[in-house]
Order: C-alpha cells, then sequence, then structure tokens
C-alpha cells in the first residue's frame, strides 16, 4: 500500500491528498489491510500487476497494470459519526486494469524480426564485403 499523501502537498492540503494506491483487495498488502473492511477476496489471478517481457530485446509481450484507489479516513473526534472509527482506516473506493493479455500480431511480427536481425544483417555484410 503506497501512501500518496506527500505527492499533494499544496498550500490549502499541508498533509496532502488522503489517497493512497494499492494492488486489488489488497492483494500482497499487510494482512491488517484486508482485516481492516470486508467484502474483499485478493487473487493472484485477478489481483496481480503482470507483466511479460521479451528477455532478449525488453518488448512487452504482456501488460496487466491492476491497481485500487483508497481513501485514508481518520478518525475525528470533533465529528460524532467519525469519531469512532479506527486511528486510521484504508477504504478502498475503486479499482481498475488496463493492458493486454498476449501481443498483437503486428508485436509478433516485430519480435520475429528483432531476432532475426543478426542472422540477416550479418549474411548482408558478407554479401557487401565480398
Amino acid at each position: 500500500v503506497f501512501n500518496m499523501e506527500p505527492c499533494k502537498v499544496t498550500p490549502d492540503t499541508p498533509r496532502g491528498s488522503p489517497i493512497a494506491l494499492s494492488w486489488p483487495h489488497f492483494y500482497q498488502a499487510d494482512p491488517s489491510f484486508l482485516a481492516a473492511v470486508s467484502g474483499l477476496n485478493p487473487n493472484k489471478e485477478k489481483h496481480q500487476f503482470y507483466l511479460d517481457v521479451s528477455p532478449e530485446f525488453g518488448i512487452p509481450l504482456a501488460v496487466r497494470p491492476r491497481l485500487q484507489i483508497n481513501a485514508i479516513i481518520r478518525k475525528d473526534k470533533d465529528i460524532e459519526s467519525m469519531s469512532k472509527f479506527a486511528d486510521e482506516l484504508i477504504l478502498p473506493l475503486l479499482w481498475v486494469q488496463d493492458g493486454f493479455s498476449e501481443p498483437s500480431q503486428d508485436m509478433l511480427d516485430l519480435v520475429k524480426f528483432c531476432l532475426a536481425a543478426p542472422h540477416r544483417f550479418s549474411l548482408i555484410g558478407g554479401i557487401i564485403l565480398a
């Protein structure tokens, strides 16, 4: 769980915006975050941030970024409805995902070209020098 408050410090919000980022359903977070709320079920297949990169050239073959936006809520004795809150609660607001699970045909063609390039260029060099 990443506290984003320091990233949004302004004169109007000297403590920053009370936002935290995490993986969805607090996947891989400390169990205390999950225990503080109900209805979440972390699952690796559904909630992990996934990146598959071609080891030869660093070309992404699959990318599945997922993140959860959480509100940081603090106890406030002056507000009756918040006076019985825990000192701090990280409350999930929403989670999102984007990306692609497999490379497009264009990406596959690029990987194939890159893999074949050293052989092709050595042949061309040999022909030019001959």
